[in-house]
């Protein structure tokens, strides 16, 4: 293994981490939402400067990896790949802060304490699940390798489809309830936006699958009939 191999192994790791902290994000910002526990939304806000700061010095390190060792064909596709995965990872985390940040506002005297919301929040959960799960199937292929893990697409696209799912209904839902209480319609809208948060978490999971796919098959995902 020369100094490249060990370099791209490094790189390879960095990326997990960074993404076990995405995770960690995630899951922090649905407890928060289903707990009510600040302290929950604090960590979440407060790590995503962690999570910013991993994603500098990843790019860095690429850049350096592609000046010193001018890396050609499948190790110059890797680099530039892990370039693009961390972009999204930075958004992914970016949207779980979000959420932290939309629900501090979330007042406690609206229909959002009533037994209307239980399904709401069901939703949010199973989302945040999927998402949760999404993320961790597309490491595993960026770790493991992609032809090892084929079988993992067609669950990614299907986790992907329910989410999608899952927000629709959330809207159906929140504009029910709020007909039946107009005072706390404002309040209760911001779980419509609470919801395409996770949606596009979902979203950024998926990319990272089409960019693993072209990586190490040369196919776009997005051009093929049955995606």
């Amino acid at each position: 293994m020369n100094v490249l191999d060990d370099e791209i192994m490094k790189l390879k790791k960095d990326v997990v981490e960074m993404s076990t902290l995405v995770n960690y994000q995630l899951n922090s910002s649905i407890r928060f939402l289903l707990e009510k526990d600040k302290k929950f939304a604090e960590d979440t806000i407060k790590n995503d400067l962690k999570v910013n700061s991993l994603e500098v010095g990843i790019n860095e390190n690429c850049i350096k990896l592609l000046a010193l060792y001018q890396p050609k064909a499948k190790d110059l596709m890797f680099i530039t790949t892990s370039m693009k995965i961390i972009t999204d990872l930075e958004r992914m985390a970016d949207l779980c802060a979000s959420v932290c940040q939309i629900g501090l506002k979330l007042t406690d005297k609206a229909s959002s304490s009533s037994g209307e919301f239980k399904c709401i929040y069901s939703y949010l959960e199973d989302a945040a699940s999927r998402g949760d799960e999404m993320l961790r199937m597309v490491i595993k292929m960026y770790a493991d390798g992609v032809r090892e893990n084929l079988g993992l697409k067609d669950i990614i696209i299907k986790d992907e489809n329910v989410i999608d799912v899952l927000s629709h209904k959330i809207v159906i839902d929140i504009v029910n309830t709020s007909i039946k209480n107009l005072a706390a319609l404002e309040n209760n809208i911001t779980y419509i936006f609470i919801a395409r948060k996770y949606e596009r978490f979902a979203d950024h999971a998926q990319k990272i699958m089409e960019l693993l796919f072209y990586m190490d098959l040369g196919k776009d995902l997005r051009n093929l009939p049955e995606f």
